[in-house]
């Protein structure tokens, strides 16, 4: 009987845990920081095919270009620093702290899964924690009419 009602009690508690994994998809989590300093959740982060960045799967949604993101930052339990202050270049910075500078080209972004290239390397966004874009200050300028 004990093993019965455990059974009874946990079942629906297993259905519910299972059903909100199912409705956020079952991708990384992302958080896009803007220059402004203002900051929105991506769920999934993605990259349309015009280059601006997506928070997600609504084909409608005008996305981001990448001239007012600060950084992309993972969403996880344990994250090393973020980078802060002004680079002249982007800087990736790996989960486990390791840090890399070079322009940032995506080649693919979606289901917030995907891969770039930096310094002539392929690099899976697995185990990235931060993607900070530098921003010359024509850049900024220009960004901020965007």
């Amino acid at each position: 009987m004990f093993l019965r009602s455990s059974l009874m009690f946990l079942l629906p508690v297993f259905l519910l845990l299972s059903t909100q994994a199912f409705a956020q998809g079952g991708w990384r989590q992302w958080e896009i920081y803007f220059l402004d300093g203002t900051s929105v959740e991506a769920s999934p982060l993605q990259l349309r095919n015009d280059g601006r960045f997506t928070r997600s799967m609504d084909p409608k949604e005008a996305g981001f270009a990448q001239a007012r993101i600060d950084y992309l930052a993972a969403t996880t339990k344990q994250l090393p620093p973020a980078p802060t202050g002004k680079y002249k270049q982007d800087v990736v910075v790996m989960l486990d702290g390791k840090r890399a500078f070079g322009k940032v080209r995506f080649k693919t972004l979606k289901f917030s899964e995907g891969t770039f290239v930096q310094n002539g390397k392929e690099i899976s966004l697995e185990n990235v924690a931060y993607v900070k874009f530098a921003h010359p200050k024509a850049t900024l300028k220009r960004s901020q009419k965007d």
